[in-house]
């Protein structure tokens, strides 16, 4: 991977982002082979609601920080700019249209009261999340041809 995108690894603020909108973009960059897992995650949940903090939510950081700088890769011949609409649009229909991510959103919820958590779990919109996370996007030049 080119030095640029291990810099711009460094620069995404995943930890930031709530676990709604982490979910959101796990979800997204889902594959058919870690699909199983990730449902398996979400199950366990229901068990033990503490590996969510413990566990999970770093894998799912690593997961999506992982994909979305694979998925930046694909749009060197286009602008950050088109690269993140794609995303945000990506993600409005997922939050719309996909039974399984809203499924997994209404386990994590349960698992969020059933910990007692005092910070709320939509603290932000998610438009707001999402350019916070993507701005750093800009900041990636295209590949040169020789490259």
């Amino acid at each position: 991977m080119p030095k640029r995108y291990e810099e711009l690894k460094s620069q995404l603020p995943v930890s930031r982002l709530s676990i709604d909108v982490l979910l959101a973009l796990r979800v997204l960059y889902d594959k058919p082979e870690s699909e199983v897992e990730l449902r398996q995650q979400i199950a366990e949940l229901s068990r033990d609601p503490s590996k969510l903090e413990l566990g999970y939510r770093s894998e799912w950081e690593a997961y999506v920080l992982r994909e979305l700088v694979l998925d930046l890769k694909q749009y060197t011949q286009r602008s950050p700019a088109a690269f993140i609409d794609s995303v945000l649009s990506r993600i409005e229909s997922l939050k719309n249209n996909n039974p399984d991510y809203k499924a997994y959103k209404q386990q994590v919820s349960e698992t969020m009261s059933a910990h007692d958590r005092t910070t709320p779990l939509f603290p932000t919109p998610w438009r707001q999340q999402l350019m916070m996370l993507l701005l750093p996007v800009t900041t990636v030049k295209p590949l040169k041809p020789a490259e």
